[in-house]
């Protein structure tokens, strides 16, 4: 052996025994967040304020299933869309896929931390978030294009208080960081939705895009517990692609979407949300809610997806192409104070 062969020998030996630190220096981490409970080193001494959370992507909803501090049930279904709902300082104990295509879990709280992960088909994705807390609404999104319903996968962290009502002050601090958020760095991209304090009936009417104020989730409205709440919903006829109410049969023929329920859902201190009030669907007129504000908050609109077919005149199928999934986007939420 030559002394070149040698050094290329040396080289070779060193690079393997650099492989084989790194590995065995790193592999202890590749546990310490999501799937593995038992080794999450931030909150394994806590496993009482663990959300177990099973996230499942798809065009273009996230599909959720809460258990543990958490265990959340919409209607007796143990499935929640676009919603996650927690405690303040409970952590959420995340195990992502996708159904589909290659999607992303985006968190930007940028008062605390920003969670960015990646969901890819055939693989499982993990991660540990701290819910703030403060108690409020915190957006998550799909930050990876997925076709072009995406900017409408954006679901909500609704952090309820463990008992009574959210404050007026932990409504306004929240409301004050979302401002300074917008009018800085977020400017034109405001994530959170607008924060409204509702004092007698409030009229929302959807946009041309199928929308409440322009903006998915819709806004959030505030009200006083135990005072009578009406809420008057007006859909817009839909008369576009651009409208995801706007719906093609198998031949191709559109119209608007007929067969949803638009209501008025009580969320519980515990995480079980309870239907109030639930009515068809219809287009150009109020649709009027009254009731009582009782539960700590409640979730307004359609709350489940509608499935979306972009099918003109017949022609979407596989070889020359098909867009549809499942949309949400003419929801939000109301938070009841204490006074």
């Amino acid at each position: 052996m030559d002394k070149k062969e040698k050094y290329e020998l040396a080289w070779a030996l060193f690079v393997i025994v650099l492989f084989a630190v790194v590995i065995v220096g790193t592999l202890p981490q590749d546990f310490l967040v999501g799937g593995v409970p038992s080794s999450l080193s931030p909150i394994k001494n806590d496993p009482a304020n663990v959300i177990y959370t099973r996230v499942v992507s798809s065009q273009y909803v996230f599909q959720v299933r809460e258990s543990g501090a958490i265990n959340a049930l919409e209607d007796g279904s143990p499935s929640l869309y676009n919603l996650i709902i927690a405690h303040p300082g409970d952590w959420l104990n995340l195990t992502m896929t996708s159904s589909d295509v290659t999607e992303n879990f985006y968190f930007p709280d940028y008062a605390g931390q920003v969670i960015d992960d990646q969901i890819v088909p055939g693989l499982v994705t993990y991660d540990a978030l701290k819910v703030p807390n403060l108690t409020g609404p915190y957006v998550f999104l799909n930050g990876e294009y997925n076709g072009p319903w995406f900017s409408y996968q954006t679901g909500e962290l609704l952090v309820i208080p463990q008992s009574g009502y959210f404050t007026s002050s932990s409504i306004l601090t929240l409301s004050q960081q979302d401002s300074k958020a917008q009018t800085s760095g977020l400017v034109g991209d405001p994530y959170n939705p607008p924060i409204l304090n509702v004092n007698g009936p409030i009229t929302l009417v959807t946009d041309k895009y199928g929308l409440f104020n322009d903006s998915v989730p819709g806004p959030t409205l505030v009200v006083k517990a135990g005072n009578q709440v009406t809420l008057n919903l007006i859909f817009s006829t839909p008369n576009s692609d651009h409208n995801y109410l706007y719906n093609y049969s198998v031949s191709g023929q559109a119209s608007p979407v007929t067969d949803v329920n638009v209501g008025i859902y009580a969320v519980w201190w515990n995480g079980t949300i309870t239907p109030v009030i639930q009515k068809p669907i219809t287009y150009g007129t109020p649709i009027t809610f009254t009731f009582n504000a009782t539960a700590p908050a409640y979730v307004y609109g359609i709350v489940t997806p509608v499935f979306n077919n972009y099918n003109p005149n017949g022609m979407s199928n596989n070889f020359i192409g098909q867009d549809k999934g499942l949309v949400m986007g003419a929801w939000g939420t109301i938070l009841v104070t204490n006074g």
